[in-house]
C-alpha cells in the first residue's frame, strides 16, 4: 500500500474499526524507530520520534489520537481561557483544540526532553500563536532535579521506571508557584496525564485548589500507574475530592465512589458549581 492512500485513509471520519482496518493494511507504516512527519486530522503536521510508540501508531492511522478527549475539550473549553496540559507529549490532546478554538490561551508542560523537542517543532510548524510550552516535571515542589525515566515509547515516559532503566534529571515546578509568578489567578481546564503521579500535581497546585481557582479538571487514572508510582489505588481522586471538588464521567454522570479498578479519564468540578455540566 501507497503512502499517497494511508494519507487518504487518514482523512477518512473516524468508524469503528478504523484503526484495526488501517493497521492491517498500512503495517509496513508502523513499528519504525525513525522519525516520521505527516497532517492528520484538522489539518495538523505532526512530527513524531517513532511509529514504535501506540500514540504515534493510533496518529499516523486515524489521524487522531484520543479522540473522545479530544472532542469533549473542543466542546468544552471556551475561547479565551486558560487551558493547562500537564503531560503535553508531542501535541496530540493541545494542538486539536487551539486549532479548533485559537482564542484559547494554551500551556502546556512536558518532562521528556526527548519529546519536548518534537511538542516546540509541532507548534512552531502549525503555526500557533497563543500559547507556551515548559519542559518541567509538575510536581509538588519547585526547582528541584527529579530522575525520570525517558522511554523511546514517548507516551509512557515517567518518573517511575516502569517502560525504562534509563533516566535523566529534570527539574520540577508546582503549579502554585508558576501561576503566582505568571499572575495568574483563575483557570478554567486542566488536563493531567502524568503516568500514575497525578496526585503530586493536585498537592502542587494545593493552594489553587482550596480557593476554587480551577473551574475543571481531567485527569486519567489507570490503577497499575499509581500502584507504580507508589500510591494507593484512587490516591488523586480521594485527594481532590478532599478539596471539595465533585467528580464525573466526561458524559456528566457523577462518580459517587472512588475508582480503583481499570482505566477512566475523569472530569473534576468545584462542588457546587457542577448543576450544569452542559
Amino acid at each position: 500500500m501507497s503512502r499517497t492512500l494511508l494519507n487518504q485513509f487518514r482523512q477518512l471520519p473516524w468508524f469503528r474499526g478504523k484503526l484495526r482496518i488501517g493497521q492491517y493494511f498500512f503495517n509496513d507504516y508502523i513499528h519504525q524507530p525513525d522519525p516520521v512527519s505527516f497532517t492528520a486530522h484538522y489539518d495538523l503536521l505532526y512530527n513524531l520520534p517513532n511509529t514504535v510508540e501506540s500514540l504515534g501508531i493510533v496518529l499516523l492511522i486515524s489521524g487522531v489520537y484520543q479522540k473522545k478527549e479530544v472532542e469533549f475539550l473542543i466542546k468544552h473549553i471556551e475561547e479565551g481561557s486558560f487551558y493547562f496540559d500537564i503531560g503535553a507529549n508531542i501535541g496530540a490532546l493541545g494542538l486539536p483544540v487551539v486549532k479548533q478554538k485559537p482564542g484559547i490561551k494554551y500551556i502546556g508542560f512536558e518532562a521528556s526532553p526527548l519529546t519536548y523537542s518534537y511538542l516546540e517543532k509541532n507548534f512552531s510548524e502549525n503555526k500557533i500563536t497563543n500559547y507556551e510550552l515548559h519542559n518541567f516535571v509538575v510536581y509538588d515542589n519547585d526547582m528541584h532535579p527529579m530522575r525520570f525515566y525517558q522511554s523511546e515509547h514517548y507516551g509512557k515516559s515517567s518518573l517511575a521506571p516502569t517502560y525504562t532503566k534509563k533516566s535523566i534529571l529534570v527539574n520540577s515546578i508546582s503549579l502554585d508557584s508558576f501561576c503566582s509568578a505568571k499572575q495568574i489567578q483563575h483557570i478554567s481546564w486542566i488536563k493531567i496525564d502524568v503516568q500514575g503521579f497525578e496526585l503530586f500535581v493536585f498537592k502542587g497546585m494545593h493552594g489553587l485548589l482550596q480557593n476554587k481557582q480551577v473551574d475543571n479538571i481531567l485527569f486519567e487514572f489507570e490503577y497499575w500507574a499509581e500502584a507504580d508510582a507508589g500510591l494507593e489505588k484512587g490516591a488523586a481522586q480521594d485527594y481532590i475530592k478532599a478539596m471539595g471538588y465533585s467528580l464525573f464521567t466526561m458524559d456528566g454522570v457523577a462518580l459517587t465512589e472512588t475508582i480503583r479498578e481499570g482505566r477512566a479519564m475523569i472530569w473534576g468540578k468545584p462542588s457546587g458549581k457542577n448543576e450544569k455540566l452542559f
